[in-house]
């Protein structure tokens, strides 16, 4: 009620979301998590109250890292959790990778941190093994980020003429290639291994380089040529910073 005049559910949250977007905008470093998430679930249930909601998100996934790693399955589990939030999510973790991706691709010369790092935003939350390719020009800037094979939650298959085929077409002079483990170790397979030096040596021959092939896992990468397991690639690199 407000000055003798009752107040229906729909006010009531309006007044509730109102007042919360207010102290975000005022600080956005003052809310607690479950209020920031509240507020972003305002733009999937705009007729709903999100708080139990938020609490019961954070609650099964611990932090917002657990949560954009959430399946689709898993967020299913969780009461009041419809598809809507699961391509909200999706839609969030999209907008993240491609702000890294922006960020790296305005830089005169990349490092391997720096596509390390965007390639952690794109593949640590994915549920299926992908690779993708940065491929560089010859003063080491970024001229594209792009999936090149989509496999299983354990396995994908990859063959050197397709990286071949992929730089030439978009006049790259290297690469570094990158795929994930899904749940699992960041350590390379012996196929991954074999692979890598099969495509190191395929593009030697034409005048192109392997720079690395970098693992991912939900919290860590490992990048191949740093931890000197694959001699037979390490002899055909040029020099990327780190």
């Amino acid at each position: 009620m407000k000055d003798g005049v009752h107040l229906s559910d729909a006010e009531l949250r309006a007044g509730h979301r109102k007042r919360l977007r207010d102290r975000f905008l005022a600080d956005p470093s003052a809310l607690p998590d479950y209020e920031l998430l509240e507020l972003a679930l305002g733009c999937v249930y705009l007729r709903k109250d999100n708080k139990q909601l938020a609490k019961r998100l954070l609650s099964a996934f611990g932090n917002f890292g657990g949560l954009l790693s959430a399946s689709s399955d898993e967020l299913s589990r969780v009461e009041g959790c419809g598809p809507a939030v699961d391509s909200f999510l999706s839609l969030l973790r999209e907008i993240i990778a491609r702000a890294s991706q922006s960020n790296v691709q305005r830089k005169q010369a990349v490092t391997l941190a720096d596509l390390v790092d965007m390639g952690r935003q794109r593949l640590r939350h994915c549920s299926e093994e992908e690779v993708w390719a940065a491929l560089l020009d010859k003063q080491n800037r970024l001229l594209i980020f792009k999936k090149i094979r989509h496999g299983t939650s354990d396995h994908v298959a990859l063959e050197p003429l397709e990286v071949v085929e992929l730089m030439i077409r978009n006049h790259a002079s290297s690469l570094v290639l990158m795929h994930n483990h899904p749940g699992g170790t960041y350590m390379p397979s012996q196929e991954d291994r074999a692979l890598t030096g099969r495509i190191a040596l395929a593009l030697r021959h034409l005048g192109l380089f392997l720079h690395d092939h970098v693992i991912v896992t939900s919290d860590a990468a490992f990048s191949m040529t740093q931890d000197r397991c694959l001699e037979v690639t390490k002899r055909n690199l040029r020099d990327l910073p780190e």
